[in-house]
């Protein structure tokens, strides 16, 4: 929605945009001045110039960006969320004034929804490797970093696995003996509430399997710390939906001790404000 209906995909062979009022947005973007970058693959990100004081577009692929398991295979090459993180507070760190940067690792959502623990749990340490930059670039006397999660999903952790027991195996008791469920078949530790693995799965070719649809698939045998592998689920659904659990809230830096203990979302606006000094603002 960048580029014209007209405009080859620089990456992607065969595609184009999908503007039709025949405006290049990213033309438009570096056309308002010297500074203004685009960049769409790890090449050209690379050889951005924090000291220049760029502004910054940054679009890597046609829709979502890769997946952390997934984006070593990118034919473009597309930076993790860390390098982007680290670029940002290079260049936004220069402000005598501070800044305001918003850091989200969008796809372990996207992978928790397709019931996909191993993409999931890879974007998670993804995220958690963009938020120790962002602690090694900052100094908490002056910088507050709030993480959280704008909602939860419905992903479970089974069982009594032994120590050391794959996070995305089979339950292994101690002793090494597979755990059983009620039906006499293996689980594995992971597993979804709802989602697209809540049946039997359907043959590539649409054949019907030896066990009707809605029995659970023996997991006896099968490779389940596969990246592709889908978690069984208890409610089958196309897409696996988000809950209402609690979600945690981490704070480092100048108020975080506001952040403590269970509060209501809209705390978290508060804090921040305040720790902006948005609210003596508004009192003057």
């Amino acid at each position: 929605y960048f580029l014209t209906a007209a405009t080859p995909d620089p990456e992607d062979e065969g595609k184009t945009g999908r503007r039709t009022d025949g405006r290049d947005l990213t033309a438009e973007w570096t056309a308002k001045g010297n500074n203004n970058v685009f960049v769409w693959n790890q090449e050209g990100f690379d050889k951005i110039d924090a000291a220049a004081d760029p502004k910054i577009l940054g679009l890597f692929e046609m829709s979502h960006m890769e997946y952390e398991a997934d984006r070593e295979k990118d034919k473009a090459k597309e930076p993790s969320l860390a390098d982007m993180t680290a670029k940002a507070i290079e260049i936004l760190g220069k402000d005598g004034d501070g800044f305001v940067l918003m850091v989200e690792g969008g796809r372990i959502d996207h992978a928790h929804h397709a019931g996909n623990a191993a993409r999931a749990l890879a974007d998670t340490l993804a995220f958690d490797a963009a938020i120790q930059k962002a602690l090694d670039m900052t100094s908490r006397d002056d910088t507050l970093i709030v993480v959280t999660a704008d909602h939860s999903h419905s992903m479970t952790i089974n069982g009594y696995p032994q120590r050391g027991n794959p996070i995305l195996g089979l339950v292994t008791e101690v002793g090494g003996k597979l755990a059983t469920a009620g039906d006499g078949k293996p689980y594995t530790t992971l597993t979804y509430a709802n989602g697209p693995g809540g049946v039997f799965p359907a043959l590539a070719d649409g054949a019907t399997t030896a066990e009707p649809a809605g029995v659970r698939q023996d997991l006896t045998g099968v490779d389940t710390t596969s990246l592709d592998f889908v978690q069984q689920a208890t409610v089958p659904m196309a897409s696996e939906t988000h809950t209402g659990d609690d979600v945690a809230v981490y704070a480092w830096g100048p108020q975080a001790h506001l952040l403590s203990g269970t509060v209501e979302q809209n705390l978290i606006y508060h804090v921040l404000a305040h720790a902006l000094g948005f609210d003596a603002a508004l009192q003057n």
